[in-house]
């Protein structure tokens, strides 16, 4: 789209101009929009408004994207709003209504006081009506009525008598004579709730300005304009997100920031202030419908803990705006859009100091630490694709992942065996594999629709490797896992076929491996979080020699609720702050496990291995659930044999470990299963899929806070 981007240039570095934006701001905004491969002009809309309108109506616009925070009156902001409404021209944003009445502090909370919020008590005073209050309780907090970005605000805003009230209102109402609010102080803490019309939910985190008042010398914890500007008190402030509030503090302020929202909602994006009393009571602060996109402001804190990069951000706001107007955003090239959530590595459960077992994990922590083991991915990410038989469009956030046993499986088979906990899924081949207890082709994994054509890419790229397969040899019957990424993912569109398959197979490497939301998992969840991918290893040392048990994991299961981590239920802890998510309710997921071993096995005590990962899948909280597939295949590189066409005499020399000492392998396959679902949630950045829906990523801080307050144990005999 063409995207005009106003706004207003600061001139100096005055109070008087502390909400316009610099040069850099403006480049910086810009510079992200256009990465978005939208057409971008900076329009400067300052000035007469004749001027304004020209320059407006110039760079043509499909939309603005609007920044502009005015210059003269209280009605400032809802000046641009009311241009763009006239011209009839798209912008984001709130309209000028919602902006006049907003900038009005003391108009805001009148209204929402008559709808039952709760509000600081407290009147509007200026130099024509100047009456102070005999029934406000002291502190008071004064400051200007129609300002943003903390103009007029300093520590000695707060008064706790009627001599500093009127010293302090004398001096605000020279530089401010538009008027003040004079209310009462609410002591405790001083929060933001950021919302985006786009994002699932809405709210993002709760956003916590903390002070350290001893090194300020002051007595009460307000965020004043020294602080917001990043002068030398700011050194004093820290911003937690998300905030440092119980489940039933979080709780009571997402309610207020909903029931503002709605009688007061805000296209696109805001944000709600709200004073948390240290009785436990929220108070409504102020609503700002522009709110500001600086790096350091409480929106850009709150994305950032949602895994939001900065595009990611600005994308959100766009299309928001786009659905309102019904605008369509330039069509992308299948394939080519970033359409997930940014892909910056993240710390695997191990990494961040979680320790599962015993036993020592492999030099990779990972399935291929077995040696000659494999693992591949292919992902599609993209939007605006053309579902088959309709109009629609469709996005497609989903992939294949390819594990390979090592060597030339089809004429040199490997022991395998496999197990079905709950069988509401599909793993083609595996009955075979269960029947005859060999392994002769890669194991694939990927969704539900995709298993036929992964199937046929199997086919293809084994047919090239084994001239004359299906006519001078056996047929083939390859291992195709799936899961129901639907939530995420439109299965519709039908784009993950053969040379999906293909290239995850051609991918694969020895080595470290990606785990998250790639591959097959790309548009997995699990326990209500992003991530299908995980992997880990465990080293085995006997006397004769060091083996390895390696897992891999395509997840896809779970509730958050029943989110196990070392033995601790930090679901428990997690669910209040993500109650607000859109969640999947029509299936239960499923997960496919891959288990890989040296440790030579006959395919009977592969199967009993196999059942092994499920004791892993409940150690993180897997119940099985009705409509859930839990299928697992394992296999060991020990044991090789030649095809029978291939296969000289009539007798195979086979070696297995003794079952009287099979007891460690079986623990070391619990804990690689229950690392390796970790590792898949704990490694994915979150994901954006089909009708704007989000799964977020795990809040690895929550999870290590919950973690250290230790397991709940209750005294009562009752």
């Amino acid at each position: 789209m063409r995207i005009t981007v106003a706004y207003n240039l600061r001139p100096d570095t005055s109070e008087e101009t502390a909400e316009l934006l610099s040069k850099e701001d403006i480049d910086r905004i810009t510079s992200v929009i256009s990465s978005l491969k939208h057409t971008v002009t900076p329009v400067e809309v300052s000035g007469k408004p004749n001027a304004v309108i020209e320059r407006l109506l110039a760079s043509e616009p499909d939309l603005i994207f609007n920044l502009a925070e005015g210059t003269i009156g209280s009605s400032r902001e809802a000046f641009y709003p009311r241009i763009y409404e006239q011209l009839n021209i798209p912008f984001t944003g709130g309209n000028a209504s919602l902006l006049h009445m907003n900038l009005d502090k003391h108009l805001a909370k009148t209204v929402l006081a008559s709808r039952g919020i709760r509000v600081p008590r407290g009147i509007h005073i200026s130099q024509e009506h100047y009456e102070l209050p005999a029934d406000l309780r002291f502190p008071w907090m004064i400051k200007p009525n129609s300002e943003g970005s903390s103009k007029g605000i300093s520590q000695n805003s707060v008064v706790e008598n009627i001599g500093q009230a009127k010293k302090v209102i004398a001096d605000l109402l020279k530089r401010y004579p538009q008027g003040l609010v004079v209310e009462e102080f609410i002591p405790g803490k001083e929060l933001s709730v950021p919302f985006l019309e786009s994002f699932p939910g809405k709210l993002l985190e709760i956003v916590e300005h903390t002070f350290d008042l001893k090194k300020l010398g002051v007595k009460y914890n307000i965020y004043d304009y020294d602080m917001k500007q990043g002068g030398d008190s700011a050194r004093a402030v820290n911003i937690v997100c998300p905030a440092d509030l119980s489940p039933e503090q979080a709780a009571t302020v997402y309610q207020m920031a909903r029931q503002v929202f709605e009688v007061m909602p805000c296209p696109d994006m805001g944000r709600v202030d709200i004073r948390l009393h240290e009785n436990g009571d929220p108070y409504f602060i102020e609503l700002n419908p522009l709110p500001s996109l600086h790096p350091a402001a409480s929106l850009m804190a709150a994305a950032r803990t949602r895994n939001l990069d900065p595009k990611d951000l600005y994308k959100l706001i766009i299309r928001s705006a786009a659905r309102r107007y019904n605008l369509q955003i330039r069509p992308t090239k299948r394939g080519s859009a970033k359409f997930a959530i940014s892909q910056s590595p993240r710390p695997t459960a191990r990494e961040v100091g979680i320790r599962i077992g015993r036993f020592r994990p492999g030099v990779h922590n990972a399935i291929t630490d077995v040696k000659g083991v494999k693992v591949g991915h292919s992902n599609i990410i993209a939007l605006n694709l053309q579902i088959p038989g309709t109009a629609e469009k469709g996005v497609a956030c989903t992939g294949v992942t390819a594990v390979l046993p090592g060597g030339q499986t089809f004429n040199k088979r490997v022991m395998a065996g496999g197990f079905i906990l709950n069988g509401v899924g599909e793993m083609s081949g595996l009955t075979q594999v269960l029947e005859l207890g060999w392994l002769e082709t890669p194991i694939l994994l990927t969704n539900s629709h995709s298993v036929g054509t992964v199937h046929s890419g199997v086919i293809q790229h084994m047919s090239k490797i084994v001239p004359g397969l299906g006519l001078h040899t056996d047929v083939i019957l390859p291992l195709v896992g799936e899961a129901d990424d639907s939530f995420l993912n439109d299965v519709r569109v039908g784009i993950n076929g053969a040379k999906s398959a293909v290239a995850a197979i051609e991918a694969a490497r020895s080595g470290p491996v990606e785990q998250g939301s790639v591959g097959g998992g790309t548009g997995m969840m699990s326990y209500d979080f992003a991530g299908g991918i995980g992997t880990s290893s465990r080293v085995l040392e006997i006397e004769e020699g060091i083996f390895t048990v390696g897992v891999l994991v395509m997840s896809n299961l779970g509730r958050i609720d029943n989110l196990t981590i070392a033995g601790k239920v930090v679901g428990k802890d997690l669910e209040p702050q993500f109650r607000h998510f859109e969640k999947r309710t029509k299936s239960d997921g499923s997960i496919i496990v891959v288990i890989a071993t040296d440790v030579p096995l006959l395919s009977s005590q592969l199967n009993r291995i196999a059942k092994r990962a499920a004791l892993g899948l409940g150690r993180t909280g897997s119940i099985a659930a009705s409509t859930s597939g839990e299928i697992v295949v394992a296999f060991s590189t020990a044991n090789r044999t030649s095809r029978p066409s291939l296969q000289k005499g009539k007798f195979l020399n086979l070696k297995c470990i003794s079952d009287a000492h099979i007891n460690p392998v079986y623990e070391a396959t619990i804990e690689a299963t229950e690392e390796a679902v970790l590792n898949a949630i704990f490694c994915s950045n979150g994901m954006t899929g089909r009708s704007d829906r989000f799964c977020p990523a795990l809040p690895v801080d929550l999870v290590l806070e919950s973690l250290k307050k230790g397991v709940e144990i209750n005294e009562s005999h009752q």
